[in-house]
């Protein structure tokens, strides 16, 4: 391969890599440079979880079907305290009166259900909490998560092992192309691929026991712009 060609292959790479607002902001003075993008994830475990109980009731009175409902979800939510739940932690998320089933059909009456979410800080003993909101009345739970609440945490880390990966792409590009690797002109944090915030689990039929908090996956990535040196001569 030409020297000519590879050097193109290298800058075609790298704007690839780039996001187009960004490409010209960095150019080196010689206009020989290489645009890498480095990824990284790190682990914490979370220290926040969140999930939702619901309360439906049926029947023919829609009057007397909103008072029933509300009778079940003031039990629920006697229970939740009763196990260490703060009001601040509980919030009505969800309230439909409907003469309709979910799936459309009509309904037997008129249907009212509410939801509650409850986010605590105390990861430990969720699936406790669920079994005594269902003790109480609930015929719904999901919408159960683990996540961290302040993955800056971890960003001094995760911003160290991209930019690690980054230079390692670009000394592999430079040596394709045989040139010498320079410095680093600019760096740009970039917005880190999926949602790696927050991590929905699953109660099985086991019980409390069976619920495992596990990690938090939180990714970082950086746009990197490496100058090339001069090839050496041949």
């Amino acid at each position: 391969m030409s020297h000519v060609t590879t050097v193109s292959l290298l800058s075609l790479v790298g704007v690839l890599c780039a996001t187009p607002a960004r490409a010209q902001e960095c150019p080196s003075p010689s206009g020989r440079h290489v645009r890498v993008v480095g990824s990284a994830t790190v682990r914490m475990p979370p220290d926040r979880v969140s999930f939702s109980v619901g309360v439906e009731t049926l029947h023919a009175n829609v009057s007397e079907a909103f008072r029933a409902n509300a009778r079940k979800v003031e039990a629920v939510l006697a229970a939740l305290k009763a196990k260490g739940v703060q009001a601040k932690e509980l919030q009505t998320s969800g309230l439909e009166i409907s003469s309709r089933n979910p799936d459309g059909t009509p309904a037997r009456g008129y249907r009212v259900a509410n939801r509650v979410t409850v986010t605590r800080e105390q990861a430990a003993g969720v699936g406790e909490l669920i079994e005594a909101a269902i003790g109480a009345g609930a015929n719904e739970a999901n919408q159960l998560s683990f996540f961290v609440a302040d993955p800056g945490t971890a960003q001094k880390r995760g911003l160290e092992l991209a930019f690690e990966s980054a230079r390692a792409k670009a000394v592999t590009l430079a040596a394709l192309a045989k040139q010498p690797l320079g410095e680093a002109l600019c760096v740009i944090e970039a917005v880190a691929f999926g949602n790696p915030m927050s991590n929905v689990a699953q109660m099985s039929r086991g019980g409390a026991d069976t619920i495992e908090p596990g990690t938090e996956a939180i990714t970082f990535a950086v746009n990197v712009v490496f100058a090339l040196g001069a090839p050496a001569p041949r």
